[in-house]
């Protein structure tokens, strides 16, 4: 893999250096005239910073016009000189994570040491794009109590189009309808995303480190790494000059938690956070160095309710509630050089992060461990004013790894009760989980290795100005799952009560389930992206800006379990987008994009399913005895009832939005935003083995096997994502505010798969604009995830969890006077639906068929048919259930003391002061009619608490 890789980046360096992913840096250009609005060539234009390790300088060209580049965020103070001209100075220009921002000179006769100072409101807008953001700064992400565990990901948590929702104890993150694996994570420009798509929940930063957070969430470059769940850039704190620390403590004991589960237990939290950074320089003008360490000590309850509680405590004697614990360290190292126009960036991060968890119906911890290691080397090179080159390595082996939970004997399910299905028992009413608590230890040897060269030209002709990207981009990935299955391969034995509904009645085994044998690769899969891209921001006249763009990638997937290439196609993505300032001072903007963006490279094709193969033994009758067996034959090497349609390609998002933003006096900008998507060829598994006459299942045309799947892309039917939004933000050197509402809408467009049962049983229930299923899909599973099932489309086995339509988040701090430090975050969600409601018929309909059928080779085989599930009303959409909505109220209350240098910021941080009780999900397959659970919700969100923090600066 490097071989190939290194020569291919070889390959890119002797041909011409080109623009691959950017640095989340932001930038600054304007023109200079003199007072009577002539264009001044030949000014000096100089940028310093506090938080910038140095100077950055560039000269007017003969149009007057000036441009800065690669400007980390911070507060510049701007200076302008010239040779009969008095010298300006523009102090605090705020420059932000990927925004660019217009700073025009106005230059006066005089002395050059004759200063005149402009103070006016540094510009807020974008000004060369068409596409939509919004950044968080890391003063925002400190100073406003978003989240108990002080994760950077409580950006997220404020940022306009981002849904949360909470699955098993992790916080997961939609940005705009995609899911929360399509999200791409940059840390200062290098991809730290993990191979196997997870999204944020991998990265674990002291909130320290980090400067800026832009946060892309429609429009994406064709710069950035393939994804279609927006852009993350996570710059982070350099050492300059003038050394700068920090260190936290973040105090929060069991006792200062509230309770909102009457009866049962609450997410409380007890924890200790210790964090400590520091910068400053290794040499002097030339070499710096930052560093950044986390300490977590964290117990965390977990949310049950009373009857959930007193399930657990009828089935196992002296039942004790058990917590969720945390007890790790976090570390980020970086070091910045400055040789001439050269400037080598390199960090070192390490967050392995292990967890004992525990499920609310579960007996025992498992544990587990995510996270790992990320290292990336950048050298940015200016050649003059107008060129700069950038070249980029990165690597990250960011995973999920499975810890032994010592227990032994199989994972035992216990149900409330069971139905019949297709000649076995399926339990109904899931009621605790006890014995081990999982079937197997998984290990993933996830590694990403991305290389990047780039040149951006700077160029003014007759037709405008053009900033022209050129880049190529290379990323071999590996990823996986390897399973170790507990007890021997007897992993899980299913059990009911002998009386529904009555605890007391004990419990009854009806199925097991042996595997044969203690351990295999299930899937491995090796990913090759090679990207070329060019993208120019044109500037015809002043006000106006066209972005035009197209990436291609050569994308190869080969799947290591079944030898064979899964896929190899070569796609493109091109980017349009415009930016025109309504009015001369840039303060009333206008902006527009179309983009086609392609999903991550892998997510489309898993081409087998291999298995050990297993008993499934059954006591249909409930009497002791296991008399009904089911053998599964293994599959391993081949590929058992399977293929892949020569034209399987990368599933891509088609997207178009517009917005307008006026910015106002004080630093404060409204912004309304529209945006719609859809999720266009998205993967899927077609049966095409199964032979249908009239609507009536008569056999399989190859005899040979059952179902028979194709993987190929899902052209029949298309989620759409719509939405409005209003946003505001404000910063000045007293309040940072950020606050929007969100309204959004989903269908799916189309009809039914073919040979998808419900096309044949109910063709006229495919409409559905609530609670649908993943946008992404799936060539994994045998069924599409919006197909006829009873839990295809539930909470929380699908993303349906983000379908809010009705979002509103504010965050503010404000450093009032007598220093003193007051904030509040409010969050409000509408709840989420329950996805399709179920009911479920007292037999088969013999109008499908009988519910089995003899092939002429003498085979007998289930009707797909014979189902007994529907949907319970004339369409998906209609009649679903809703989850509460929820509301959430944070509040800080603090001072701040200062002794010389030092700064002491001493709070208390209120979380959800209202102690508000609502859950935020669905227990798993309450959509069924017929489930005892049928409606109940499940995940209370946290219950009021305090936290104490003390905040050490200089």
């Amino acid at each position: 893999m490097l071989r190939v890789s290194s020569a291919f980046v070889l390959a890119s360096l002797l041909s011409l250096p080109l623009y691959a992913q950017p640095p989340g840096a932001g930038s600054m250009h304007g023109v200079a005239r003199d007072q009577q609005g002539a264009v001044v060539p030949g000014v000096t234009v100089t940028a310093t910073s506090p938080d910038a390790a140095r100077t950055y300088r560039a000269t007017t060209d003969g149009a007057g016009q000036y441009r800065l580049a690669d400007l980390p965020p911070g507060a510049y103070r701007i200076t302008a000189e010239l040779a009969g001209f008095a010298t300006v100075v523009r102090p605090a220009v705020v420059v932000r994570a990927g925004l660019n921002v217009p700073i025009d000179l106005s230059m006066k006769v005089g002395g050059v040491d004759e200063t005149v100072e402009v103070r006016v409101d540094t510009p807020l807008l974008e000004a060369r794009n068409g596409t939509q953001a919004v950044n968080v700064s890391g003063d925002l992400l400190r100073g406003v109590p978003l989240a108990e565990g002080r994760e950077w990901t409580g950006a997220l948590a404020v940022a306009p189009g981002v849904i949360t929702s909470s699955f098993a104890g992790s916080n997961l993150f939609y940005i705009r309808g995609s899911e929360a694996s399509a999200t791409v994570i940059l840390l200062d420009g290098a991809d730290v995303t993990d191979a196997g798509k997870i999204g944020a929940r991998y990265l674990q930063l002291n909130t320290d480190a980090i400067a800026d957070i832009q946060i892309q969430t429609s429009g994406m470059h064709a710069s950035a790494p393939l994804g279609n769940g927006g852009v993350i850039n996570i710059v982070t704190a350099s050492g300059t000059n003038t050394p700068k620390g920090a260190a936290s403590v973040f105090f929060q004991p069991r006792q200062w938690n509230g309770s909102n589960q009457p009866g049962g237990t609450s997410t409380t939290i007890d924890q200790t956070l210790v964090d400590a950074s520091f910068g400053g320089p290794l040499i002097v003008d030339r070499v710096w160095g930052y560093g950044a360490w986390r300490r977590t000590d964290i117990t965390t309850g977990v949310s049950r309710t009373a009857q959930q509680l007193a399930v657990l405590r009828a089935l196992i004697p002296g039942y004790e509630p058990l917590d969720t614990v945390n007890d790790t360290s976090f570390w980020l190292g970086k070091v910045t050089v400055q040789a001439g126009g050269h400037q080598i960036v390199g960090f070192y991060q390490r967050d392995v992060n292990p967890v004992l968890d525990v499920l609310a119906t579960g007996q025992h911890h498992f544990g587990q461990a995510t996270g790992g290691t990320a290292a990336a080397l950048r050298v940015s090179s200016a050649w003059s004013d107008r060129i700069t080159t950038r070249l980029g390595v990165s690597y990250n082996d960011k995973r999920r790894e499975g810890v032994d939970h010592g227990i032994d004997g199989p994972n035992i399910r216990v149900f409330n009760g069971t139905v019949p299905s297709g000649g076995r028992l399926v339990g109904n009413g899931s009621l605790a989980s006890l014995g081990a608590p999982v079937l197997s230890r998984l290990t993933q040897p996830n590694e990403k290795l991305t290389f990047s060269l780039d040149t951006t030209i700077y160029a003014r002709n007759r037709t405008g100005v053009h900033d022209l990207q050129f880049g190529v981009f290379a990323q071999p990935r590996v990823q996986g799952n390897h399973s170790v299955y507990t007890n021997g391969g007897f992993t899980l034995e299913e059990q009911a009560l002998r009386v529904p509904g009555d605890l007391t009645s004990g419990t009854i085994p009806f199925h097991r389930q042996i595997i044969n044998g203690p351990e295999l690769t299930t899937f491995r899969q090796r990913a090759r992206d090679y990207a070329v891209y060019a993208q120019d921001a044109w500037q015809p006249i002043p006000r106006l800006t066209l972005n035009a763009g197209v990436r291609i990638d050569r994308i190869t997937v080969d799947d290591e379990v079944f030898g064979i290439r899964a896929q190899r196609r070569v796609e493109v993505g091109p980017r349009f987008g415009a930016n025109y300032a309504l009015t001369a001072d840039g303060r009333n903007v206008a902006r527009a994009h179309w983009v086609r963006v392609h999903d991550q490279p892998g997510l489309a094709t898993t081409t087998g399913t291999p298995s050990l193969g297993q008993r499934d033994l059954y006591d249909l009758d409930l009497d002791g005895t296991f008399e009904t067996e089911f053998i599964t034959p293994p599959r391993e090497g081949t590929i058992a009832n399977r293929s892949i349609d020569p034209d399987l390609h990368q599933p891509w998002v088609q997207e178009w939005g517009a917005g307008y933003s006026r910015q106002f006096g004080g630093r404060l900008a409204a912004h309304v935003d529209v945006v719609r998507k859809r999720f266009v060829h998205r993967p899927t598994l077609v049966e095409t083995n199964a032979r249908y006459e009239n609507g009536v299942f008569t056999g399989y045309i190859d005899e040979r096997f059952n179902d028979f799947h194709v993987a190929a892309n899902n052209q029949w039917n298309t989620p759409v994502y719509s939405s409005l939004e209003f946003s505001v933000t404000k910063q000045t050197s007293r309040i940072e505010a950020l606050a929007s509402y969100v309204r959004q809408w989903r269908h799916i467009d189309g009809t039914w798969q073919p040979n998808d049962p419900a096309s044949f049983i109910q063709p006229d229930a495919f409409p559905n604009d609530r609670g649908i299923g993943t946008s992404t899909g799936t060539a994994t599973a045998t069924f599409d995830t919006n197909s006829l099932s009873g839990f295809n489309m539930t909470q929380p086995v699908t993303a349906s969890a983000q379908w809010q339509d009705h979002v509103v988040r504010t965050a503010v701090a404000y450093s009032a006077p007598w220093d003193l430090l007051l904030a509040a975050n409010y969050t409000f969600q509408s709840g989420a639906w329950s996805g399709p409601i179920i009911t479920r018929l007292a037999a088969p309909d013999p109008a499908f068929g009988p519910s089995t059928v003899m092939l002429s080779n003498g085979r007998v085989v289930p009707n797909p048919l014979a189902t007994t599930l529907r949907f319970a009303y004339p369409t998906r959409g209609e009649g679903q259930l809703r989850a509460p909505n929820m509301h959430a109220m944070n509040v800080r209350i603090g001072r701040r003391f200062t002794l010389n240098r030092v700064r002491i910021d001493a709070s208390l941080d209120l979380f959800n002061i209202t102690n508000h009780d609502a859950d935020l999900g669905f227990e798993f397959l309450s959509n069924q009619t017929f489930n005892p659970f049928f409606g109940q919700t499940t995940d209370r969100q946290l219950p009021r608490s305090a936290q104490a923090v003390v905040r050490v600066s200089f």
